[in-house]
């Protein structure tokens, strides 16, 4: 299935970003700082999967065609099930039939239950029964082919798959589920079980009340989440549990009433290293690829990641507490001479330079009064961010040591 891609960068940053699909062709909108490159289908898929990233923020809602709700393209069961009907063709239900034939498995409990022929002190089965697998063309079948093109429809253009699958759809998607779920429960094979599960999911996560469309929109709007859980993940942040309580709040007293909480801040990434603290706030803005000024966070975020290492400090008792922003940028283009970065990791995470506020006495500023700024390679975000990278952690903790260092040199002059 060889469609049209054409790829439009997004410019700001809670526009739609993901992919719309139909006849004509597919549309892709990406971040700015996505890099295509010769194998470029590799990080659309990344770009894809990352989507369902947002499926843990309540508030966010995905888009699928006119409807938004939290429904997640489940891209690896429409890879199971292509590739199962690529390696073993059509899935059909197969059904033992009996027959008085020559042909198949003799089913010797059913022969001997038949009137045999008496002759010359033999007895003689002249009517044996055999039996064989036939395929039932039936609803379960027809389901199976309908998940296989919605699979294709939907990620044949990555895989290059050609082919074309006829199907129908002839009942409703929750008699559908129903049907699946019986098959479920009447089997102990494991592989069929699997296959069924696959076919759930694909069929739960279809538009509307049709599997057989052939137009989809899907995407999110304010892909800042996504890029802040991956890079929560790729930077070993801490686990939601452990991070709760560096959040800070605020209360109100009202007249004659109880205390009461009126919300909390969140940081997005807590890095612990060697008994020092990295307070890193995610930010998709636009700055890797415009290099202008006004798209480097402005000044309420770097007071909220002052507000942090305030608390984390009093929290834990210390003041080994670092500060951070990690922006994207696509490490093949060249920026402009009157603005210099360091680069570390082949180019991976690069350091563009500090903030700082002027409301902070001179006499109690600490480490993380200043947030030191970094951009990370959008392509080798996507495609490496489900486990921690430790080198480049170790570069990104390194650097921002040399830089305190640097600094507190600068201040006992």
């Amino acid at each position: 299935m060889n469609k049209d891609i054409n790829i439009i960068y997004v410019e700001k940053a809670n526009d739609f970003i993901g992919f719309n699909i139909d006849k004509n062709g597919v549309t892709v909108y990406a971040p700015q700082s996505f890099r295509k490159e010769d194998k470029y289908k590799s990080d659309l898929i990344a770009l894809l999967k990352s989507i369902s990233l947002a499926k843990t923020k309540e508030i966010e809602k995905n888009k699928k065609g006119l409807d938004k709700s939290n429904n997640i393209w489940p891209v690896e069961s429409y890879l199971w099930i292509v590739r199962d009907y690529l390696e073993n063709g059509f899935y059909y239900n197969r059904e033992k039939t009996y027959s008085n034939s020559n042909s198949g498995k003799i089913d010797w409990k059913k022969t001997l239950k038949q009137v045999p022929i008496f002759s010359n002190g033999n007895i003689i089965y002249d009517k044996l029964v055999t039996s064989k697998m036939a395929a039932s063309n039936d609803l379960v079948a027809e389901i199976y082919k309908l998940c296989l093109k919605h699979s294709v429809l939907k990620i044949g253009w990555l895989y290059n798959f050609d082919f074309n699958i006829e199907a129908q759809q002839f009942v409703s998607i929750s008699e559908m589920v129903s049907i699946i779920k019986k098959e479920i429960d009447n089997t102990f094979d494991d592989v069929k079980r699997m296959r069924f599960n696959h076919m759930l999911k694909i069929i739960n996560s279809s538009e509307g009340s049709k599997v057989d469309s052939n137009t989809f929109t899907y995407g999110i709007e304010n892909y800042y989440y996504v890029f802040e859980t991956m890079i929560d993940m790729l930077f070993d942040g801490l686990e939601e549990k452990k991070k709760k309580k560096y959040n800070p709040n605020g209360y109100w007293q009202l007249n004659n009433q109880e205390e009461t909480k009126a919300s909390s801040l969140r940081p997005d990434t807590i890095l612990k290293r060697e008994g020092k603290t990295y307070i890193i706030d995610s930010k998709m803005y636009q700055f890797g690829a415009t290099h202008k000024i006004e798209d480097l966070p402005e000044t309420q975020s770097l007071q909220k990641q002052i507000t942090y290492g305030d608390y984390v400090s009093k929290i834990d008792n210390t003041s080994e507490v670092r500060n951070a922003f990690i922006l994207p940028y696509d490490k093949r283009k060249e920026f402009n001479d009157n603005v210099s970065i360091i680069k570390y990791h082949d180019g991976d995470l690069a350091y563009i330079g500090e903030a700082h506020v002027d409301w902070r006495k001179e006499e109690s500023k600490t480490d993380y009064d200043r947030i030191y700024a970094y951009l990370i390679d959008f392509n080798y975000l996507l495609r490496n961010y489900k486990r921690a990278d430790y080198d480049l952690i170790k570069e990104l903790c390194d650097s921002i040591e040399d830089k305190i260092e640097s600094n507190n040199s600068k201040v006992n002059q």
